[in-house]
Formats: C-alpha cells, sequence, structure tokens
C-alpha cells in the first residue's frame, strides 16, 4: 500500500462516519470567522483551549519501545470518521489546508470518535492564529502538535527508499502513511524487526513515527533475525 492509496483511504472514512500563508489565502478552503456585529449574532464555533496530542500508550495493542518509537498491531484504530455530512467536509478541508496550503504550520486534523469533534493541529503559533480565526462551520478542537504535515509527510517519503539504501530488514516495509490520531507517520512493517527499528530511531524521531506490525504480509528475502 503506497502513502498515496493510504490517504484515500483517509479520506473515504471521513465521508463515511502544513509555508506560513496569510488569512486571505486560505479563503477557498475554509470560512473565515465573521466579525462582530451590531446586535444579536450567532454563537461562534467552540473552540477548546490547547490541549496535548493524546497518547496511545495506554490504548490497547499499543506499546511503547525502548527507542521511543509506538508499535502497535494490525488491528489498532490509526484513523476516524464521521457519518454527519458537515463534520466529514470539514475534515476534508482541515486535511487539504494541513497538506497542500501551510504544510509547515499545521499538522494532521483528526475527528474524535468518543465526540464526534474534529480535532485541529497547530504546529506552529501562525498556525495556531490561522486556526483561531477561521471557522470550518462545525465545532472544533484546536491542539499543538510537535511534528508538522511537511516532516511526517517527508518521514512516509524517505522510509520507502530505505530497502535501495540497503538499510537492514527496509524489506519488511511495505506501506506508510498519516496517524491523524497521534499525528504521526505511521509505517507498516511484516514482522517486528530490532534492527529496523532502530534505525528508524535513528533517522526519524521517535515520537513522530507508530510502527504497525502486520504478520499477515510477506516480506521478500534477504531479512535478518529479529
Amino acid at each position: 500500500m503506497t502513502r498515496r492509496i493510504a490517504l484515500a483511504l483517509a479520506a473515504m472514512l471521513a465521508v463515511g462516519a502544513c509555508s506560513s500563508q496569510t488569512v486571505s489565502t486560505l479563503a477557498p478552503l475554509i470560512t473565515p470567522a465573521a466579525p462582530a456585529q451590531a446586535g444579536p449574532t450567532q454563537a461562534p464555533t467552540p473552540i477548546e483551549t490547547p490541549t496535548p496530542v493524546v497518547s496511545a500508550v495506554a490504548s490497547a495493542g499499543a506499546s511503547l519501545d525502548a527507542t521511543g518509537i509506538l508499535i502497535v498491531g494490525r488491528d489498532y484504530q490509526l484513523q476516524s470518521g464521521s457519518r454527519d455530512e458537515a463534520v466529514s467536509t470539514a475534515f476534508g478541508r482541515a486535511l487539504q489546508l494541513a497538506e497542500d496550503v501551510s504544510p509547515t504550520d499545521f499538522g494532521y486534523p483528526w475527528i474524535d470518535p468518543s465526540t464526534g469533534a474534529l480535532v485541529v493541529s497547530a504546529a506552529t503559533a501562525h498556525g495556531r492564529a490561522l486556526l483561531e480565526s477561521t471557522s470550518f462551520g462545525v465545532p472544533i478542537r484546536i491542539r499543538d502538535v510537535a511534528h508538522s504535515c511537511a516532516e511526517l509527510r517527508k518521514i512516509q517519503d524517505d522510509a520507502t527508499f530505505l530497502n535501495g539504501q540497503e538499510v537492514p530488514d527496509a524489506v519488511l516495509i511495505y506501506g506508510t502513511g498519516p496517524d491523524f490520531r497521534d499525528n504521526r507517520a505511521w509505517i507498516t512493517i511484516a514482522r517486528f524487526s530490532r534492527p529496523l527499528l532502530d534505525e528508524l530511531a535513528r533517522r526519524f524521531p521517535p515520537d513522530a513515527v507508530i510502527v504497525v506490525v502486520d504478520p499477515t504480509r510477506y516480506p521478500l528475502q534477504g531479512t535478518t533475525t529479529p
């Protein structure tokens, strides 16, 4: 599964259930918050105070490796969607904003399945200011994240070239994509490999990576012993 396929699947999930720029540049994607007016006005879209990225370590099926990389099984839910059309539409706009408009200022958006709310991610102070001045048409929560969409996409791309660079057991890698929930890059491997995990931690920030171990996939020949 390529990263493009993974993103397409993420978009389907949203329908079914970060270069800094000015607010005017964002206009084609999102609607600026309406200015204050005299007389009765519609209540503004709620924006919560900053909240830390939700840790998945305590979740079922996840463990934190000594390298700092989060390791999960194939059934671990990395994504979520919404049956609310307005939320799904807002998610699509937020994702386009993060990937195409200002990828260095924003992280990945996420739909919180426990509340159905859209969570948007600010990777910089400028990104937070843009999010606070923007209306997505649905209630949102803004979280501050350590890694931008641009950084996470580079990790996804770079991981696909590791086998050609003769990284031990990189042949086990068969898919990458965005972890919307915890704003990480996921890398799926066919089985656990200590040499590969150590190399991933050496090359990438460990807190920016989540490794999905899926033994149903069969690697090519030439892998080393875990």
